[in-house]
């Protein structure tokens, strides 16, 4: 499956993919931001596919959440995920550009844009939604640009880098 943005190429991740999957999220220098250093060192990849489920790589199951590469001119340049929809038909989302050079370019922002134009008019989602750091300004600023509007903010939600950290809740309906 696949689905187009303006800059973009979202490609369904298949079982095939997984070990390419796993690399650049535990590997790559964007993968910073999604595990801290701590928790990347520890991440096999045997706990790693405990989170990331087999439904997440069969595009024949589109509630139980899918992966997608980010596809830019042929190459992949990162993932993006829902989760398995919920009882009220709300998606989680997760997004990683792997490599600094692809960052600021507008395609997590494309990424993003289509990923939930998918998730709320063909699969009728009623809300899509996302957590982030709040020391990571440049992802809430992508996810504010595609269309995201500020939830909530959770104070000390997470442990990152040795402390905890503020992180906000951002939705898109």
């Amino acid at each position: 499956m696949q689905i187009k943005g303006d800059k973009i190429i979202l490609s369904a991740i298949t079982s095939s993919d997984k070990d390419y999957f796993y690399t650049i999220a535990t590997k790559s220098y964007g993968a910073k931001f999604w595990y801290d250093d701590i928790k990347r060192e520890k991440r096999s990849k045997i706990a790693f596919f405990n989170d990331w489920t087999e439904g997440y790589f069969d595009p024949k199951k589109p509630k139980e959440g899918q992966c997608f590469w980010i596809m830019v001119q042929g190459k992949k340049i990162g993932v993006i995920a829902y989760n398995k929809i919920d009882e009220h038909n709300n998606a989680e989302i997760d997004i990683i550009i792997a490599d600094e050079e692809d960052m600021n370019k507008g395609y997590g922002t494309d990424a993003i844009k289509t990923l939930c134009e998918f998730l709320l008019k063909k699969l009728k989602v009623n809300k899509a939604w996302i957590e982030a750091r709040m020391n990571n300004p440049r992802a809430i600023k992508a996810y504010q640009k595609a269309g995201f509007k500020k939830e909530k903010i959770l104070e000390k939600k997470d442990f990152f880098q040795g402390e905890f950290v503020d992180c906000i809740r951002l939705e898109m309906h």
